[in-house]
């Protein structure tokens, strides 16, 4: 019996001394306007990452922020749990809604500019957190779409 705890404590400690690594944020997918509705922009994207563990995980929680030169259009909070698959890519589905007014301020003086302008480019800046065996990573989002119309 001893053997097998000795055994047991070995393989648990040698399993919890591997170093984990950083999941790694690939960018967006598939940024998509999905029209206009009620004066609101509506955009569909997923966010791209990769988890070089052994280990699987679970998303905890996406805090994104869409910033066009600097204003905040958008707040992206995402809560449901996600399972994170070990050695994998994975994504999280995002759902945007801008203000139209907001993307105009400071943008554009008017719609009529808007149309001829066709496109913007938007920043996406947050976070995602990710869990595994109890322990918990912040991953920092930095990144830059230009958005067609």
């Amino acid at each position: 019996m001893k053997k097998i705890v000795l055994f047991l404590v070995i393989a648990f400690s040698t399993i919890a001394c591997k170093e984990y690594e950083d999941i790694q944020f690939l960018g967006l997918k598939d940024v998509k306007v999905n029209g206009i509705k009620n004066g609101k922009l509506l955009i569909r994207t997923n966010a791209a990452f990769h988890n070089p563990n052994d280990a699987k995980g679970k998303l905890k929680s996406a805090n994104i922020y869409v910033l066009y030169q600097g204003d905040t259009l958008a707040h992206v909070t995402h809560i449901e749990k996600l399972v994170v698959g070990a050695n994998t890519n994975f994504e999280v589905p995002l759902s945007l809604e801008i203000s139209m007014n907001k993307l105009q301020k400071g943008l554009l003086s008017n719609l009529a500019s808007l149309l001829r302008k066709k496109s913007v480019e938007l920043e996406f800046k947050g976070n995602i957190k990710v869990a595994s065996f109890g322990f918990a990573q912040t991953i920092p989002i930095s990144y830059k779409e230009q958005i067609e119309f």
